[in-house]
């Protein structure tokens, strides 16, 4: 066997070995990272919108992604920062969650130009050089934002911070290291295909193996017929020469199969010590966003309900109101007959609500949850000191109710829309906005209240196994 043939068995035992470790290892792990990575995100988007240090983008529901595009890095006027850097940041969020959602860590399914798509938006805000004095114009704007959070921030938001700070920047080095990794699999597996494609097809001048020149001319020349849909990468090709040609082909040769050699922990998902509290807490928090959506929808219904009584102030109703207030009597209860529709299988159901009484209830529960915004005000210190299994059963209670609130409010929603007359149509204002925003508000509480589940019940198994975490 010629050393040539010897090189491409290596090749290939290397390549395999090195393949099965990146699907079942490495590249799980870069999705880990990313997932942590956004989560870290997505909690320091909602901290600064809830300090009111960024407003968050209008737009967010309305934009469609379909590929990675990086956040705008252009300069921006200091007095324009909330907003701008609440778009970017929202922008990067949702680039984010893109990628944890609809990406395929496999060999398979990433190729050089997502893998650098990949690279440029773990490493497009700094996390790992963190600062004001940042170059690059969004890791300065935000280090800016987070440098303002901590002014009279409690305790909890602090840690949050520095959570989230310290994980971001593991989990984008984590990514980093994966990726980089994965890059020279790239590059090596694309040599070897030229080698098995072009080099090992019988219709290839062996003959050229010895002269750098003729063997480079000769893979030029077969290189469209036998390889017609890849792209010839002339820095790869030449590495393939230098592997059979030079001098120090060994030395390049070793080189390559140092590259494709499965080194251990190369990639690992960071491990952390989690505090259980601070992520109830956080969900605790995450609810409250609701008060001020609250807000929006009370002021809708009152004026689409004044639009519905305007209708009914006829002569005859005149009339009646007159002779309930002459004989002191109660005026009847208004009464909507909604139009429930059971968003899992559609099933629709008819349910009679007493306005006024459904009204009250709304303006309670937005002031109920306002309460729990303010993170230094005597509700949230009070839940705040109880145990986490009561905190745990107040979250599942309000996601209940709130989720039971906003099926209702949908079909007033319809309800309004379709009683009001031709003329006074356009007097109505629909309320889907606000309602989505509430669902993706419920919903990401939801998933707080999964992990932070999750997260405890994991750490009482290793409590009732004897296992201590801080030794993990």
């Amino acid at each position: 066997m010629s050393d040539n043939q010897t090189f491409f068995g290596a090749l290939e035992t290397a390549i395999a070995e090195k393949t099965e470790n990146l699907n079942a290892k490495v590249l799980p792990g870069v999705l880990s990272n990313f997932q942590l990575l956004h989560t870290c995100v997505k909690n320091m988007y909602t901290m600064l919108v809830q300090r009111a240090l960024i407003k968050p983008d209008p737009y967010k529901l309305e934009k469609k992604i379909v590929e990675i595009v990086l956040p705008d890095e252009s300069t921006y006027m200091e007095n324009e920062r909330s907003i701008v850097m609440g778009t970017r940041f929202s922008d990067y969020e949702s680039m984010l969650e893109f990628v944890c959602t609809y990406y395929k860590f496999s060999t398979d399914r990433l190729d050089l130009v997502q893998t650098k798509r990949l690279l440029d938006l773990a490493t497009c805000i700094d996390w790992r050089a963190f600062s004001i004095n940042s170059s690059k114009v969004n890791t300065r704007g935000l280090a800016t934002l987070v440098n303002e959070a901590h002014v009279h921030a409690p305790q909890m938001v602090l840690s949050l911070i520095s959570d989230s700070l310290n994980k971001s920047s593991m989990a984008v080095s984590a990514i980093y290291s994966g990726l980089t990794d994965f890059v020279n699999f790239q590059r090596e597996s694309y040599k070897f295909e030229v080698r098995k494609k072009v080099l090992e097809n019988p219709a290839f001048d062996k003959t050229t193996l010895s002269s750098y020149s003729a063997e480079l001319a000769e893979i030029k020349r077969l290189f469209p017929k036998l390889l017609p849909k890849k792209q010839y990468y002339s820095e790869l090709i030449q590495e393939i020469v230098k592997e059979d040609c030079s001098p120090e082909k060994e030395q390049f040769r070793q080189q390559a199969l140092s590259r494709l050699r499965v080194a251990e922990n190369t990639v690992r998902e960071v491990k952390h010590k989690v505090n259980t509290r601070a992520m109830l807490l956080d969900t605790v928090l995450s609810l409250s966003a609701l008060a001020p959506q609250y807000e929006q929808v009370i002021a809708k219904i009152d004026s689409n309900h004044a639009v519905l009584i305007s209708e009914h102030n006829g002569f005859f109703d005149k009339l009646k109101r007159a002779l309930r207030q002459a004989f002191n009597l109660k005026a009847a209860p208004e009464e909507y007959e909604l139009v429930i529709v059971n968003q899992k299988n559609e099933a629709r159901t008819t349910k009679k609500i007493e306005y006024n009484a459904f009204f009250a209830l709304l303006v309670r529960k937005q002031q109920f949850l306002q309460l729990f915004a303010d993170t230094e005000g005597d509700e949230f210190r009070k839940i705040s000191a109880a145990a986490e299994e009561t905190v745990l059963g107040f979250v599942n209670r309000q996601l209940a109710d709130n989720w039971e609130i906003l099926l209702e409010l949908n079909a007033l929603d319809e309800y309004f829309k379709s009683q009001a007359t031709a003329a006074d149509k356009d007097k109505i204002k629909g309320m889907k906005i606000e309602l989505v925003t509430m669902k993706n508000t419920l919903i990401k509480t939801n998933q707080k209240r999964a992990e932070y589940v999750a997260v405890a019940e994991e750490k009482m198994q290793m409590e009732k196994l004897g296992i201590d975490e801080n030794a993990l």
